[in-house]
Order: structure tokens, then sequence, then C-alpha cells
């Protein structure tokens, strides 16, 4: 099979891991590709955080008097009350405080924040990038210092058929689809507390990206064995659901094409 230079360099540069080794022999080597989606991602976030002292004490207040005027809790805390309508305000927002038949009172929401010590904050629009293999059923972190081989034209795709359909990343439920951003590493800490996604509005594959394997036939001469072992380029490291799949059916085939030569009867 005649590979483009640019693989074969790649290539030669991981060989070298295994023909350093004296009892590791390469039998044949190849490349090939497999694709991975990106996809856009649009999501509402929340940030939750630690109820800071003054929002707690309203609350406190709130949930033990009868309060018509910011001016009344300002007087009992002695803080202007302008800070005070400003926090009203924003509990109110946050379904927090309702002010009904002219007082203020907690509402259920309020009284379950209070009792966690909690806040909320208003839902913000976030997207996010996300790189999802449909073999692997997982995001796959791409390894930037790998140089890209974007020449893939001549190579072929992985060439065993799954033995069940691959899921779309459009096809997941929003829980998986959570997951997936979580473990692509999406930061869920910030200054204001801790960010939760609160939900995935819209999910869109926006292409389809080849990212290639380079597939390595061993022998171990010490243990007298035949295995397969897959680099991938994209995530910089070796595949081992690839590898996996690929040991249990082409392991011994490829023992007999190395060590066993056609005969005339087999021809």
């Amino acid at each position: 099979m005649s590979v483009n230079p640019h693989v074969e360099k790649e290539m030669a540069k991981i060989v070298k891991q295994f023909t350093e080794q004296p009892h590791m022999r390469l039998l044949g080597s190849e490349a090939w590709v497999f694709l991975i989606q990106l996809a856009d991602v649009q999501m509402k976030t929340v940030v939750r955080s630690q109820m800071d002292v003054l929002m707690k004490m309203i609350l406190k207040i709130l949930k033990k008097l009868d309060v018509k005027e910011a001016n009344e809790i300002g007087e009992l805390l002695a803080v202007e009350a302008i800070f005070v309508e400003h926090m009203l305000a924003l509990l109110k927002q946050n379904k927090m405080v309702e002010k009904a038949e002219g007082l203020y009172q907690l509402t259920p929401l309020g009284t379950e924040h209070l009792n966690r010590g909690t806040f909320v904050h208003d839902p913000t629009d976030e997207q996010i990038d996300l790189f999802y293999s449909p073999y692997h059923q997982e995001v796959l972190t791409h390894d930037y210092e790998q140089q890209m081989i974007e020449d893939t034209e001549d190579l072929a795709e992985y060439r065993i058929e799954p033995e069940t359909p691959q899921k779309d990343v459009t096809s997941l439920d929003d829980d998986l689809i959570t997951q997936l951003i979580l473990d692509s590493g999406y930061e869920v800490l910030v200054d204001a507390g801790q960010k939760q996604i609160d939900e995935i509005t819209s999910i869109q594959v926006k292409d389809t990206v080849p990212a290639v394997c380079f597939e390595f036939h061993l022998h171990d001469t010490t243990e007298d064995l035949v295995f397969i072992r897959v680099w991938n380029t994209w995530t910089g490291s070796f595949d081992v659901a690839f590898e996996t799949e690929l040991n249990q059916k082409e392991a011994s085939r490829l023992r007999k094409q190395y060590f066993e030569p056609e005969t005339e009867i087999d021809k």
C-alpha cells in the first residue's frame, strides 16, 4: 500500500517506540481514517454561588417578619435602603421573593435556597464545540501538539463495520450531551461560584472530520505473540478501543498472513 510522505514520516516517529525494544519486530503497518463529528452545542448555564451575608439576612427577616418597604429592612440591619432595594429587586427577578398584598414574602424557591445557603444567578446563553466520535461514543480531546495530517484522500476508512448502528451526536439525549460537555474539559468553576448546565437548547453537526490512525502489526519474539497497536493521531495516544477490536478479530489472520505463506492450493 502506498502512503503519502507526510503519513510515512509521522508513522516512522511512532515505529521507533517499538524498534528500540530488541524483542519487538515490526511485521507491517498501514494508515486509515475514522470520522469525528464537530458538533455545535447551544445551551443555557447558571452559576450557583454561596449566598452573601446581606442576601441571607434579608431572606431570614422576610421569613419571620411582615415587611412592606425596603427601608424597614435597612433600619433593622443598619444598611442603606438603596442596597436593600437592589437586593430585593434581584431576589424578585430570580423568583425567590414576591410581593403579595403589599408584603414582601419568600417563595418556596427562596426558602429552598435559604436552607441551602446558595444563590442561582440568571441563566446565560453559551456555545461550545464538541468533537464527538460515533465509534467511541465519546468526545475525543484533540492533541494540538500533534502535527495534523490534512491530506487524507488516499486513506481508506476504518475497515470493520460496526455490529450495531453508530449513534449520531444529534440523536443523544440531553443527559448524555451534558456528560459529554463535562468530559470535554468544560470549566465549571468560575469566580462567582460553580457553573451548571441548565438546558441544552440545540445541537448541530457543523462538520465531519477524518482523523488518521496508524496501525502497526507487531511480533513479540519472546512470547511469540502477534498483535496490533493503533496510534490515534487526533488524540496523540494509543487507542485502546480500536486495538481491542482489531486484536479480537484480526490477530489470528495476521499470524497466518505473516508466518504461513500462501500455498498453491490456497490461491
